[in-house]
């Protein structure tokens, strides 16, 4: 015990909080993407793969278009508070559309939830990445990297044959499983709630100049 204590000791909080923050919303989204197209296939009919790409579209033109506004804002405001609530509402906004997805009967109700997932997936990026690089510990870079990758990387084995076996069983098993994405999802802002707790981030000492 003693011998965890000290192990743990050194780890950096907030480094821990993002990732599993990562865990919970990006975790369920790796393993759905991959299925996205069989299950919307049950939804969407024969043009499926047609409105998949146009969904795919409207996600990453929402990115293109709101991540440097979004950074610009954050970089505006000093200290992290901004970048902690836009993560906040970029996760929570992320897991909605997941919630909606049995609810698909016309592609353009996929496109809204892509439209929804991209204003998400883009508050979560742009904020994720500047909190996880600026608190990172000099000289520690390639361990906490190591440990981010490690720990996303097996969650997502572990949510691949859960999903996988639990979405096989049927057609409403399928739409529990994006349901249940959905509410995991949303859970990873929790993770980032916390880092409010970590009153020695180093994000939460920068001085207005």
């Amino acid at each position: 015990m003693l011998q965890l204590q000290k192990y743990t000791k050194n780890f950096n909080k907030v480094v821990v909080l993002l990732t599993i923050s990562d865990v919970f919303a990006w975790g369920p989204y790796f393993v759905i993407s991959t299925l996205a197209g069989i299950y919307l296939a049950g939804k969407l009919g024969s043009n499926a793969i047609e409105f998949i790409g146009v969904g795919t579209a409207i996600y990453y033109f929402t990115r293109a278009l709101t991540q440097i506004p979004i950074g610009y804002i954050t970089d505006k405001i000093k200290k992290d508070k901004d970048d902690i609530y836009f993560l906040i509402g970029g996760i929570i906004l992320m897991g909605i559309p997941y919630i909606l997805y049995p609810l698909i009967s016309q592609p353009w109700h996929y496109y809204i939830l892509q439209l929804i997932f991209g204003l998400g997936a883009s508050l979560n990026l742009s904020t994720w990445r500047k909190l996880f690089a600026m608190n990172i510990d000099y000289g520690r870079e390639g361990k906490q990297y190591g440990f981010y990758e490690t720990i996303i990387s097996l969650s997502t084995v572990i949510l691949s044959a859960i999903i996988g076996l639990v979405a096989n069983l049927g057609d409403i098993y399928f739409d529990w499983v994006m349901i249940c994405s959905g509410i995991l999802m949303m859970a990873g802002s929790i993770w980032v709630v916390l880092i409010f707790t970590a009153k020695k981030r180093k994000t939460n000492h920068i001085l207005k100049t």
